[in-house]
């Protein structure tokens, strides 16, 4: 549960706020002139929010080698034929349907 509290409530209720926040795990929004400023939350609270952090950072740096990887096979194999481009999958994948539906349709 997330409670919203203004910035004076918050300073007038500051120790109460921070049990609640600490020992009741509860979420609180401060908010300036109705417009939301920040956000209390438990240290276990945190401690997860890092965690997510942190496996995305990792995600993110596993997804970044990986097009690497990839950026430098195509540059392999471009050169093992002589500067000549492997053909677009998704044209190849085409051109194979079509040749097996004209065999299929032969067939008949």
């Amino acid at each position: 549960m997330m409670n919203t509290v203004s910035v004076v409530e918050a300073r007038k209720k500051f120790s109460e706020l921070m049990a609640k926040v600490a020992y009741a795990g509860q979420r609180i929004v401060v908010e300036r002139r109705g417009k939301p400023m920040m956000a209390w939350i438990s240290l276990e609270d945190l401690q997860r929010l890092e965690e997510l952090e942190k496996g995305a950072g990792l995600a993110s740096v596993r997804r970044r080698e990986a097009l690497a990887l990839a950026a430098a096979s195509r540059q392999r194999i471009r050169a093992e034929r002589g500067g000549v481009p492997l053909p677009d999958s998704a044209e190849v994948l085409a051109r194979l349907r079509e040749e097996r539906l004209r065999e299929f349709a032969s067939m008949h």
